[in-house]
């Protein structure tokens, strides 16, 4: 690779993948790269996760590859993980081979490991962006050797063996900005201005347990007084819950597939009930929506209870636990905080205090310092 002493034009390779919480943080940082150079993207990933469609859909080239994670039970396709590692680290070695690019950067995912290795093996200046709280396997066994490790939560720092590459940056988090009024969008909405609204969602696909329980809730009639509800249920629970709404009479409810963009929602809203992924808890930060946080219980080393603690100790969110009693605890959660628009207030500004307004600017200049460590000038 060319030592360049002005890098206004640079060649950047992204891997990240499997999830949004990997895919859409690898786009963000993409925006926030264009922004800054004249950049040319190359992109890694695998025909099963969401960037297979996102990141074609984004304007940019995809690389995808055939590396498997391993299976916790025991299964035959397990065996094929090694030729699938070995296979996509040959792919890897050619794609940025030709490519030729200045930085390679990897936002999680299994997929991140052979690129990131291939390109630490060929001297290619490499940066981590970790969303979580709980770092992935991944991204704790590629930290030694990355430039850059870019964090999302000062908690992380202690679960990584190397600390002079860390950086505490916040997620690359972009939402629009809205125009309207709060007051406007809930007319938009269709629900009453002034009222205390409830933003319910579980990532783009919905939550069927966030679903279930909301149902239950709504049903209740002495429930839904002085309270409004705008509903994501994802696009396979739609039709089954706007059934339900239209036979039992859901007047402050307003059901949607999928809300784009999310910041409309955000925006209209007095609280939310969700998950708590990463890219999430971020928004909702930038956002100042304070949340009760129902964390994933099958996520990876239960990063998302681990996320969800860090906004809870702060007095920014309340967690419940995803079991049988969800409808109950639920209801019970949602008494509490309606019920005390102080404690509303409070957890709202405790939320908007957790946000990092710097993060584009503070992953720039890191990216900048990476770029001149590695290609200062060197004419004589």
């Amino acid at each position: 690779i060319d030592r360049l002493r002005n890098m206004k034009n640079i060649r950047v390779a992204i891997a990240g993948g499997g999830t949004g919480g990997h895919v859409y943080p690898a786009l963000n940082l993409a925006a926030i790269i264009k922004e800054n150079w004249n950049a040319e993207f190359l992109f890694f990933g695998t025909r099963r996760g969401l960037e297979s469609t996102k990141v074609p859909a984004a304007g940019y080239p995809l690389i995808l590859l055939p590396v498997a994670g391993i299976q916790r039970r025991v299964t035959l396709s397990n065996l094929l993980v090694p030729f699938k590692l070995w296979k996509s680290m040959n792919i890897c070695r050619q794609k940025l081979k030709e490519f030729q690019p200045h930085l390679v950067i990897g936002t999680g995912g299994y997929v991140m490991g052979p690129v990131l290795r291939t390109a630490q093996k060929m001297g290619i200046p490499t940066i981590l962006q970790e969303q979580n709280s709980y770092p992935g396997i991944t991204t704790r066994s590629l930290a030694g050797r990355a430039d850059r490790v870019l964090l999302a939560y000062e908690e992380a720092r202690s679960l990584f063996k190397r600390q002079d590459n860390l950086v505490v940056t916040g997620n690359p988090v972009v939402l629009p900005e809205v125009a309207e009024s709060k007051q406007e969008l809930q007319k938009a909405f269709g629900l009453q201005p002034d009222v205390l609204t409830v933003l319910i969602f579980g990532g783009s696909q919905g939550a069927a347990s966030i679903n279930r329980a909301m149902a239950q809730i709504v049903r209740q009639k002495d429930f839904r007084e002085g309270v409004q509800f705008i509903w994501q249920t994802g696009q396979r629970d739609f039709e089954r819950y706007r059934e339900q709404a239209e036979r039992q009479g859901w007047a402050n409810v307003r059901l949607f597939a999928y809300i784009e963009p999310m910041a409309r929602a955000y925006k209209a809203a007095d609280l939310a009930v969700c998950r708590a992924g990463a890219m999430t808890l971020s928004e909702l930060m930038a956002a100042g929506l304070p949340a009760i946080l129902i964390p994933y219980p099958y996520a990876a080393a239960d990063h998302q209870t681990r996320n969800a603690e860090a906004l809870q100790d702060k007095n920014a969110a309340l967690i419940i636990e995803d079991n049988d009693h969800l409808p109950q605890s639920l209801r019970e959660a949602l008494k509490t905080v309606l019920d005390n628009r102080r404690l509303i207030e409070t957890m709202r500004q405790k939320i908007r205090e957790l946000h990092r307004p710097q993060t584009a600017r503070l992953i720039r200049d890191q990216i900048q310092e990476v770029l001149r460590e590695h290609y200062a000038a060197t004419d004589d």
